[in-house]
């Protein structure tokens, strides 16, 4: 009650600076005030502050200042729990600098009212009003901070000039960065503070929004998306970031998409189109907060790439993706983690590194995705260039892990870690499997000149496998194209998939080797064995290093274990004098080293077995 009396007698005193709030007190849409129309001007005849009052005086007193609110509950209409403002008379607009609009202070004059923190919202009654944003900021440097719910409008607040903005701590709709034909940058929407972070509908980057920043936030869907039908210079939102490095910038993005009117599922939770430079780090997308179980979606990819150009894809988690069609579409079964795709111009440059996919925050654990990554252009009119897959875990999908369609190339897949997936752990499609379907896998072919995903590159046939626990001895050949240098890359997996050939769990090491005139190239590599176990398999793929185009993985070879050589006790490679001359040494001086048989001791049977094995030589 005092904070009502005090913000009363401020406004019809007239007295108050640039620096002391309007208090809004009233829900109704009214503007009876005049004169200048600044903030001593308030309140109008009917001695009460509307929101449209205190937004017009805001604008036209100069200086910085704040909108608060003290909304008596008495005046609250169709919910109980929070105050909602009639919007009758077109957009609230806010074109003055530096305006601050704090909705969260209603929860000072009337209590927490509102658990989930939305202490007051707007409610579109304007005829006509439905897709026109309810506050339009034509400003830099405001700050929108505890809007709840915003009904029967388009997006909750639209920024449509000026910049360096901020969002925080709202629980609405849709906040838009739309500023065609002009630009805004700066923005920021959340933060790293946890109260900070908005509870939002969606988020849109659109037209000439470029170098803004969501983070901290829990969002349904995020959009940055261009056209070639804006203005020239503006077409492509720039410079925009999703996300971030750290736990604080995550941003939880899930619940996204809807059904059709046939049946079919739509949506993403992250799409960037038409877009440059656009970094997604650090989400997590399809799941909950804490990254252990999946949200229901009804969207068909929780992150989309289409005719964008340098798209960073970092550090993400994103699973949970997997829909199935109803009417129809009833029975059948749509998602993708990431899609990546073209259809009004090609789609260049996409980086997909560190995310997790199909797997909790473990990286360990299952949850039901659809499928990995698809690279697959939507028309054959467009192409997809420059992909780069690497340091990802793809594993648990239905699908496949990664599956490139025809006719892209240029996708690098390097260095993941890929297991676990029911089809293949690579799916390159022919010429005949354009239209995105499993095609299993393509064989070799002698010079590699089939056409197709990734000219259908070979990939390398092992031949030899073997590890003593701590090296992997692999050996094999690639057969492909004559006189070109490729990366054979090697991985262990405990065990194939139905196919035959491998998947990659653990990434061994790579061989860089040239093909001989007839496209020959054998190799043989020691690398690290230290994640490898008993029964596991080895498999390979090849990158060919001038264009980029990785194989599907080869034929899987099970592992052999080797056994240590007995007499080569000093572990030089070569048995001799020395040998005998460091086991008793060893053994005079007790070390465990010379208990040979395991039984905890060393004494006569240990150096019987020694000299055995010394008169045996070694393998």
């Amino acid at each position: 009650m005092l904070i009502r009396t005090t913000a009363c007698l401020i406004l019809a005193c007239g007295a108050a600076s640039a620096q002391d709030p309007i208090v809004v007190n009233t829900l109704h849409d009214t503007d009876d005030f005049a004169g200048a129309r600044q903030m001593t001007d308030l309140p109008g005849p009917d001695g009460k502050v509307s929101f449209r009052e205190a937004v017009t005086a805001s604008n036209n007193t100069p200086g910085p200042n704040t909108i608060h609110f003290a909304i008596p509950q008495d005046e609250w209409w169709l919910v109980s729990d929070y105050a909602l403002l009639r919007l009758e008379d077109g957009v609230f607009l806010i074109s003055d600098d530096a305006t601050t609009v704090d909705f969260s202070t209603q929860a000072a004059f009337t209590g927490d009212t509102n658990p989930n923190g939305r202490e007051v919202g707007i409610y579109g009654l304007q005829p006509n009003g439905w897709g026109i944003p309810a506050i339009i900021i034509q400003a830099s440097d405001c700050l929108i901070r505890g809007l709840g719910t915003v009904h029967l409008r388009g997006a909750a607040v639209a920024v449509w000039s000026g910049g360096n903005n901020r969002f925080v701590g709202n629980h609405t709709t849709t906040i838009e960065l739309n500023p065609y034909p002009g630009t805004t940058t700066g923005n920021i929407i959340g933060g790293t503070d946890p109260a900070d972070g908005n509870d939002l509908g969606g988020v849109q980057i659109l037209c000439g929004a470029n170098d803004n920043v969501v983070l901290g936030n829990r969002i349904n869907s995020v959009s940055v998306t261009g056209s070639s039908y804006c203005t020239d210079g503006n077409r492509y939102p720039t410079g925009n970031r999703i996300g971030g490095p750290t736990p604080e910038e995550r941003n939880v993005i899930n619940d996204f998409g809807s059904y059709g009117s046939e049946g079919f599922p739509r949506g993403q939770g992250v799409r960037v189109e038409y877009a440059r430079d656009t970094l997604v780090e650090g989400n997590y997308i399809g799941v909950t907060a804490d990254g252990a179980d999946r949200v229901f979606q009804r969207g068909t990819a929780g992150i989309r790439v289409a005719d964008a150009f340098d798209t960073t894809i970092r550090g993400n988690l994103i699973s949970g993706v997997r829909v199935v069609g109803v009417n129809h579409a009833a029975g059948q079964v749509f998602g993708t983690a990431i899609d990546v795709t073209a259809l009004n111009t090609d789609n260049d440059g996409v980086i997909i590194e560190n995310n997790l996919i199909g797997t909790d925050a473990t990286g360990e654990n299952p949850i039901t995705t659809r499928a990995g990554v698809t690279v697959q252009p939507t028309t054959f009119l467009r192409t997809v260039r420059n992909v780069r897959l690497a340091g990802n875990t793809i594993a648990f999908t239905e699908l496949d892990g990664v599956r490139v369609g025809n006719p892209v190339q240029g996708v690098e897949i390097s260095g993941n870690s890929i297991h676990s997936n029911t089809l293949l752990g690579i799916d390159l499609l022919p010429p005949n499997g354009g239209g995105g379907s499993p095609s299993g896998v393509t064989p070799n072919d002698p010079g590699d000149s089939d056409n197709g995903a990734n000219g259908l590159q070979n990939f390398p046939i092992l031949a030899g496998a073997g590890f003593d626990g701590a090296t992997a001895a692999i050996s094999g050949t690639l057969g492909s194209r004559p006189n070109r240098a490729y990366r054979v890359e090697l991985f262990a997996s405990p065990e194939a998939d139905p196919s035959g050939h491998g998947e990659g769990r653990v990434y061994l090491g790579s061989a860089v080797v040239t093909t001989d005139s007839a496209g020959e190239a054998p190799f043989a590599v020691d690398l690290d064995a230290s994640e490898i176990e008993d029964g596991w398999i080895a498999t390979a793929t090849a990158t060919d290093t001038s264009t980029a185009e990785t194989s599907e993985f080869g034929p899987a070879l099970s592992f052999s274990v080797s056994q240590p050589c007995l007499a080569d006790f000093n572990a030089d490679g070569t048995v001799n004098f020395f040998d005998i001359a460091d086991f008793v040494d060893a053994f005079n001086a007790l070390d465990p080293a010379t208990d040979l048989d395991g039984n905890g001791q060393s004494n006569f049977f240990d150096v019987a077995a020694f000299i055995d094995a010394y008169n045996a030589g070694c393998p």
